[in-house]
């Protein structure tokens, strides 16, 4: 009997210590437009990026590994969202999986990201300032802001690599794998790969996309493919 009688206490004592082990701050994000490649522990899998900053277009994007429960993801838009994070007692936590668990509360904004006005397929016009005054094996650039890829040919070899960062003006492109023919003139080609090395920012206007080096020279400037 004296067991029953103290149960209430042994059972409020086990919740008191079990919400002791927890602790849930609330906090807001900004989940970029694109998820990129990256490394969750089991393998290759894509992540979503996200910020505290409310600066998103100048923001540091870090990759977020978990998931956000009651969250929706869409390529192409920027969303601020409010969430809780709850540490969880790390005994009853996975060793694989994440000590925090984070839900939605709502979303505060959701718009289109600017970057998918540069989401298309470019001919370049001038490299260095030069016009570009052959028509064959014209070098090309497909941007796909909602997967970070590029892609395209410098006038010989076909090349592909990562978009690393992009926002309103800026872009960093990441390691670029390219074929390795040998044309008969590589004078376009070798122009293209040296000025495309070199791309710091961009601006588009109408159906032109140009890009500068850090001095703020243009190298490469295109027209939009119809």
């Amino acid at each position: 009997m004296k067991f029953l009688q103290n149960l209430p206490i042994i059972i409020l004592a086990t919740v008191l210590s079990s919400c002791g082990s927890t602790k849930q701050v609330t906090s807001t994000y900004w989940v970029n437009s694109a998820k990129v490649d990256c490394d969750a522990g089991a393998g290759q899998a894509t992540c979503l990026q996200v910020t505290k900053s409310d600066d998103y277009e100048n923001a540091e994007w870090s990759l977020f590994y978990s998931t956000i429960n009651g969250f929706n993801f869409e390529p192409g838009y920027l969303q601020k969202i409010e969430v809780t994070e709850t540490t969880l007692d790390s005994e009853n936590v996975p060793a694989d999986a994440s000590s925090i668990k984070y839900d939605l509360i709502k979303v505060l904004e959701k718009k289109q990201d600017p970057k998918l006005a540069i989401h298309d397929i470019w001919a370049t016009t001038h490299i260095n300032g030069e016009q570009i005054e052959s028509t064959n094996n014209v070098p090309t650039l497909e941007i796909n802001t909602t997967e970070m890829r590029a892609s395209g040919t410098n006038g010989c070899n076909n090349y592909t690599g990562e978009i690393k960062n992009i926002n309103a003006s800026t872009i960093e492109f990441g390691a670029i794998a390219s074929t390795r023919k040998m044309c008969m003139d590589m004078a376009i080609p070798d122009s293209f790969d040296k000025a495309f090395n070199t791309i710091s920012t961009y601006k588009k206007e109408g159906l032109t996309l140009s890009f500068y080096n850090e001095s703020g020279d243009e190298v490469l400037r295109f027209k939009k493919v119809d």
